[in-house]
Formats: structure tokens, C-alpha cells, sequence
């Protein structure tokens, strides 16, 4: 994958969010070892070979970018095997900057759909990819509002830490508060964050 740029949440969220991130295989064990990997809640804004080209293209006054979340989804490519599609419409401040790195950089630098990945799954395990989702929703982490005519379809986060025994606390979404620099290659649990930039309060 190379460099990305990733929009990473406050860490108070981060670690609400990284609680929905704990599902596991229904079976307890993966065919492969790329599966189920953990990596830090993020919103892959742009990917390239250059770091230092992605870094000059995040606007130096960028302010905090408030996300909120859209529909759970599962897709074919591992790194959207199980996601969460994120409001971009235009005119927000995800978008409008979502479009600014499309002109800095290249269209095919930034990712089509705005998600917040959950799961890593491999080909091998294909499978997991629906059965995690449902797990998801039937263990009510989260929760789907399908939204009625001029209603915005939307889900929500319950995350609970069930070995502290508390309450589930409901994330509508995050604010981005940092952007890092992320050298993706390889396993990605070996994945290196090279730079954590804050944006504008």
C-alpha cells in the first residue's frame, strides 16, 4: 500500500471505537493469519508511494473534521472486508477535504468511499466477512437507522468494555482531530506511524 494518510479520531473515541473492534471469528480460528489483524480506528484519507508529497498535501490550517457514521457495509477487498461508510456529502469538511487532495494529488489517490474500517479480513476467510456484520448487529453493537423518506440513514456505535462490566456508551461518529502519516506495508501489525499531525481546534 505504501504511505497513507489516515484521519484518526480523539483518543477518548478511538478507544470506545477499538471496543466494537474485538469481535472474533465465529469458529475462534481464522484459515489465515492476515485475518482479524488490530490496527487504530482511522478514515484513510489519500495513499501514495511519497510521504513527503501526502504530508504537503493536508492544508496547513486544516481544522478538526467531525465524522459521523452511515450504514454498516461488507465488501470483497480486505481492507473493507467489514466497514463503516461515513457521511462525505458535499460541502462537509470531510469532503472538502477529501476534494482537496483529489486536486493536489491525484483522483486515484483518494479511496472512492469514505469508511471507517472494522475488520481485515482475508480472502481466505471470506466467509467471516458477512458473519462478523451480523454479529455486530445481533449483539446490538451496532445499531442501523434506516431513515424514513428526507431522514439520513445512519448507524450508531454501542461500545462496551463487557470485561469492566459497564454500560455501552453510543458514538454517533468522531472528531478527527489528527492526521497521520502511516507507512502501510507488510503484516499490519508492523505498520509504522511516522508522523501524527494535529489539526486546528
Amino acid at each position: 500500500m505504501g504511505i497513507s494518510l489516515w484521519l484518526v479520531p480523539r483518543a477518548s473515541q478511538a478507544a470506545k471505537i477499538a471496543l466494537t473492534m474485538r469481535v472474533k471469528p465465529s469458529s475462534g480460528v481464522t484459515r489465515s493469519p492476515s485475518s482479524f489483524p488490530p490496527f487504530h480506528p482511522h478514515v484513510t484519507l489519500a495513499s501514495g508511494p511519497d510521504a513527503a508529497a501526502l504530508r504537503a498535501a493536508i492544508p496547513p490550517d486544516q481544522g478538526v473534521i467531525p465524522v459521523r457514521f452511515k450504514s454498516l457495509e461488507v465488501g470483497e477487498k480486505y481492507f473493507m472486508s467489514v466497514y463503516v461508510a461515513v457521511h462525505s456529502a458535499p460541502g462537509t469538511p470531510l469532503e472538502a477535504l477529501r476534494e482537496h487532495l483529489r486536486r493536489t494529488l491525484d483522483e486515484s489517490a483518494v479511496p472512492p468511499v469514505a469508511h471507517l474500517s472494522l475488520y481485515y479480513i482475508d480472502d481466505a476467510d471470506a466467509e467471516e466477512r458477512a458473519r462478523t456484520a451480523e454479529t455486530l448487529r445481533s449483539e446490538l453493537r451496532v445499531l442501523e437507522s434506516a431513515g424514513g423518506e428526507g431522514e439520513v440513514r445512519s448507524v450508531r456505535l454501542a461500545c462496551v468494555d463487557e470485561e469492566a462490566g459497564q454500560e455501552p456508551e453510543i458514538l454517533e461518529g468522531f472528531d478527527g482531530e489528527e492526521i497521520w502519516v502511516v507507512k502501510c506495508e507488510g503484516p499490519v501489525p508492523g505498520w509504522e506511524v511516522l508522523e501524527k499531525i494535529p489539526l486546528r481546534q
